[in-house]
């Protein structure tokens, strides 16, 4: 079964978080509200910030905000910001070297894998952050 990432799981729970406050909180608080490891949830508020979903804040209020309305971040821009591998088979990875399957070559899966992937992908971009609250 396909399993998402922490750093996906972390950053959709934040995602909500802030969706759901609708004012600017910082990592930490998001942490302590999310039972999140703090040092992982930073990694991921960088990563979701340089994808333009959200915005930081310096100063005695600072923290982070959404940029982007909850209706408008779909799940797909999401795992792509935070884990850009995630698909069902390896063989099917971006950059993947098929030469590193001994069985690519007369696998009777990998098409059918692939349609899967494409379904999934367009099921994610479906599916907004909205959805989540």
């Amino acid at each position: 079964m396909l399993r998402l990432s922490k750093r996906v799981e972390y950053g959709l729970m934040a995602l909500q978080y802030l969706a759901k406050s609708g004012n600017v909180a910082t990592a930490r608080e998001i942490s302590d509200a999310g039972h999140i490891p703090y040092e992982l949830l930073a990694k991921v508020m960088q990563s979701l910030k340089h994808e333009g979903i959200i915005d930081s804040y310096q100063g005695v209020r600072g923290g982070y905000a959404m940029l982007v309305a909850p209706a408008q971040i779909n799940l797909a821009r999401v795992m792509k910001a935070l884990d850009e591998d995630a698909t069902v088979t390896e063989c099917i990875s971006p950059g993947s070297v098929h030469e590193q399957c001994t069985l690519y070559a007369n696998c009777t899966i990998k098409e059918p894998m692939q349609k899967l992937q494409t379904r999934m992908e367009e099921s994610f971009g479906k599916m907004t952050i909205a959805e989540l609250l």
